[in-house]
């Protein structure tokens, strides 16, 4: 009996996996992903774009189109398993994060330079989430594992401007009559609120959590076509209320992954990519990075969510939390981080190395982990939001 069942459960993941790799979803979002990543490449390297063309798109996809993104992802209506789910993504993002600084330490101590080590850790640490991850993820998987990853996220920005900011910068003794760098806790609370798409985030997660309150949906859903809708809103559900600005805003929204893929294209066409290649760092960080950080937080996941359903709570972790906070691991180094490695001269060229070698290694990794988490989100071991 046991064999018979052994050969069941065979056969039942094959044909999950057949049906996963079936999918025209998951092909085509491959498929965008990869293109408008080349098509960035060649319009660069066959110089018909003007130069910085990659940080003048990014500049304004950070400063408009992904705060619309991200406030226009939260016009849904309002659930209560959508706010343990809230809670799960925020408590978890520290979780993980406080993990991650300490693994990165210990996945680098071969290393025998001091100054390559906590470089390699700090990067690994803190992967290009809003760059990179963000529109990869909304692109793939929609507007609520969006919303997830931003609640996600916020641990990300609390750590990646005081911890990372400070390994770097305290790396060595500072020169004579200078003071080493501090990071002051008004100048970390500034870097993490003031940032357009937090604001962006914690705006539309306060009003998506306010429809909780009773009596607020008094607003019909088909108010401008004067209907008799027993379906109510509340008046700041600006996707029924202002139609017109919902819609515009969420239209550049939209354009956040095809600009940013076109960014990291053009980005790496004006690079040195056979320089980049000679450093073993890059390529050693590169493979912990695309395959061991996402299983470890995949793994992870699944010890999490075996222990809620054998307690009898199935429904702890979404499919959505998994898409985001796996593709969210195996993405490039911050770019800040790698700023921070400019701006204090440590080991900035190693850094710009990585920075090149996993963006092209990310894209194999998409591939592959989107192909893993479909198959999996056929499991059902997750559950579907």
């Amino acid at each position: 009996m046991p064999l018979f069942t052994i050969l069941d459960d065979a056969t039942s993941i094959w044909s999950e996996l057949g049906t996963a790799l079936s999918s025209t979803t998951l092909w085509t979002n491959i498929c965008k992903t990869v293109v408008f990543i080349l098509l960035g490449f060649i319009f660069t390297k066959k110089k018909l774009l003007p130069d910085k063309t990659g940080t003048i798109l990014t500049k304004f996809v950070m400063a408009v189109c992904l705060p619309c993104l991200a406030f226009c992802s939260f016009m849904t209506d309002f659930s209560v398993q959508g706010g343990i789910d809230a809670l799960v993504n925020f408590f978890g993002g520290f979780v993980l994060y406080i993990l991650f600084i300490f693994l990165s330490k210990l996945l680098f101590i071969w290393v025998k330079d001091p100054s390559k080590k906590t470089v390699l850790s700090v990067l690994f640490a803190f992967g290009s989430t809003t760059f990179f991850a963000y529109p990869l993820i909304t692109a793939i998987y929609g507007s609520t594992a969006g919303n997830n990853f931003n609640i996600m996220n916020v641990a990300y920005r609390v750590f990646l401007y005081s911890y990372a900011y400070l390994a770097i910068a305290n790396m060595s003794e500072p020169k004579e009559g200078e003071e080493k760098p501090k990071a002051s806790t008004k100048d970390i609370l500034k870097k993490i609120f003031l940032n357009p798409i937090v604001i962006a985030t914690f705006a539309g997660l306060a009003l998506w959590l306010l429809q909780a309150i009773p009596g607020v949906a008094f607003v019909p859903k088909d108010w401008l076509s004067g209907g008799t809708s027993e379906s109510y809103v509340a008046i700041w559900r600006f996707d029924v209320t202002l139609p017109w600005l919902y819609q515009t805003a969420n239209t550049l929204g939209g354009l956040s992954s095809t600009i940013i893929l076109f960014a990291i294209g053009c980005t790496l066409g004006g690079t040195n990519i056979s320089e980049a290649a000679k450093d073993k760092y890059a390529w050693i960080w590169t493979g912990l990075k695309v395959i061991v950080a996402p299983a470890i937080v995949l793994g992870l996941l699944f010890a999490v969510q075996a222990i809620a359903r054998a307690c009898g709570f199935e429904q702890l972790i979404s499919t959505d939390t998994l898409n985001a906070a796996v593709i969210t691991w195996m993405v490039p180094p911050a770019t800040v981080a790698v700023g921070y490695c400019i701006n204090f001269d440590k080991e900035k060229e190693m850094a710009s190395h990585i920075s090149l070698v996993s963006t092209l290694g990310a894209v194999l990794g998409i591939v592959i982990w989107v192909i893993v988490l479909t198959v999996i989100g056929t499991t059902g071991f997750f559950y579907a939001a």
